[in-house]
């Protein structure tokens, strides 16, 4: 008995053993699922509720399944983990349609030798004048009474009274009576000093601005006047009114100012990339909102000496002949210079340039899911197109849309805003704020769920 319980336990241990050795070395181990990294879990119904691991949609409580990558993700992965040294940023297709990018092929156009500015019109300042009392008193009438009104040369602007004005003629009349006097007498002494003070009292006279004709109704007429009538040397319209009737003004104090508008000046603010276009005595072409069909021919008169930092402009001034007084002071006006002649060149989208303050560029695309900054040479614009002069050729396919975007990406994705360009290199202090790995697509995506 004792012989047939030790047989039975070698046998159980001998089959045990047997079972172990073909399960672990004959028998393959099942194979172990494990989640492989970078698994994305969604729900079907809801795509913005995303996971790394499986679970359940918190709003419909359906359960999260597998997001497969497509080809396209895996070739964008791949080339987004080979990195690039020239300043290439790569942009997935779904955050190309997420950030609206849009590409078109750069073809050569007609593009016109002229350009066209925005400007206003101004009053030309050697057109100025002033009229101004010629004597001290008081204002008793005004004939030119609110400002704006048109004023001729030799028009009586303002009467003014003077005790001044009244003792000089009540001398030059008493001057009269001796000169009178001393010819009777036949002495050519005292002729000659009578005369002498006939010709300071006029002189005088002159002086206080009394016309010729007012001299000589004094003469004939004897009677001594109070006040004298002043009147405007200069035709143009009144800009401003100082004083009214009943002022007492010191000579020479400005009463009125008056502007010729028969020639006027335009001021044209031209862009700094198109100053060497500019010359003087150039001719211009001044259109406006007010007459579309009606074109005046304007000159360069002047070129500012002077930048203007903050418009990133410099003034150019033209004089204008106003016919018709039908420009105004002030008015808008759109300026043309140049020859108005066409040439074929490469001209893009306004809107495609990216205008850094340092240089100009766009962003080309050199791959399917890659784009590429490229430094461009401005050398015109027309009609919200720039005339490129180096930098693209005919055929390249660049972005007119959401250039910003790609080059925030770029800038987000280096950590900096330097970069190497195609044929250049462009160093520029790097910016705070900017984390390498942050990605502005995904920002963007979120921000629309």
């Amino acid at each position: 008995m004792k012989k047939i319980i030790i047989i039975f336990s070698i046998s159980l241990i001998l089959l045990a053993a047997g079972y172990g050795v073909y399960k672990y070395f004959i028998q393959k181990p099942p194979e172990v699922k494990t989640e492989a990294k970078g698994e994305l879990y969604i729900c079907p119904m809801h795509p913005q509720i995303q996971s790394d691991h499986p679970g359940v949609c918190p709003i419909c409580n359906m359960d999260l399944v597998l997001k497969e990558s497509s080809a396209e993700e895996n070739e964008f992965d791949s080339l987004k983990l080979a990195g690039n040294n020239t300043g290439e940023v790569v942009i997935s297709p779904s955050q190309q349609v997420l950030a609206n990018v849009q590409t078109e092929k750069v073809v050569l156009r007609q593009f016109r030798s002229s350009s066209d500015y925005n400007g206003y019109i101004k009053a030309a300042e050697n057109n100025m004048r002033h009229i101004a009392t010629p004597v001290s008193g008081k204002i008793i009438k005004m004939y030119v009474n609110y400002e704006g009104q048109q004023v001729s040369k030799g028009q009586r602007v303002f009467d003014i009274y003077s005790p001044e004005i009244y003792s000089t003629q009540k001398e030059y009349l008493l001057a009269l009576k001796n000169y009178m006097n001393a010819k009777s007498s036949g002495n050519s002494l005292v002729i000659e000093q009578a005369e002498s003070l006939i010709r300071s009292g006029k002189t005088r006279m002159k002086l206080m601005e009394l016309t010729d004709t007012q001299i000589e109704e004094l003469e004939n007429s004897g009677e001594v006047k109070d006040y004298i009538s002043v009147y405007s040397k200069y035709s143009g319209v009144v800009s401003r009114k100082i004083d009214n009737e009943g002022h007492w003004a010191m000579a020479g104090e400005n009463i009125l100012d008056i502007e010729d508008l028969s020639t006027l000046w335009v001021i044209a603010n031209v862009p700094e990339s198109e100053i060497k276009n500019i010359t003087m005595g150039q001719s211009g072409k001044i259109t406006t909102v007010s007459y579309p069909d009606e074109v005046f021919y304007a000159k360069v008169n002047f070129i500012s000496p002077v930048f203007s930092v903050e418009t990133r402009t410099l003034e150019v001034r033209l004089d204008v002949s106003n016919r018709n007084y039908r420009l105004k002071p002030d008015m808008y006006v759109n300026v043309e210079l140049g020859q108005g002649k066409y040439e074929w060149t490469i001209l893009v989208p306004r809107y495609s340039v990216l205008r850094t303050g340092d240089m100009d560029m766009v962003y080309l695309r050199k791959e399917k899911n890659v784009f590429v900054p490229v430094k461009v040479t401005l050398s015109g614009e027309m009609d919200g197109m720039y005339s490129i002069s180096s930098g693209l050729s005919e055929g390249d396919e660049i972005v007119t849309n959401a250039g910003f975007l790609i080059d925030s990406e770029s800038r987000i994705r280096t950590g900096s805003s330097s970069r190497v360009m195609e044929g250049m290199e462009m160093n520029v202090k790097e910016e705070p704020g900017l984390k390498k790995g942050n990605d502005i697509f995904k920002d963007l995506k979120e921000h629309k769920h």
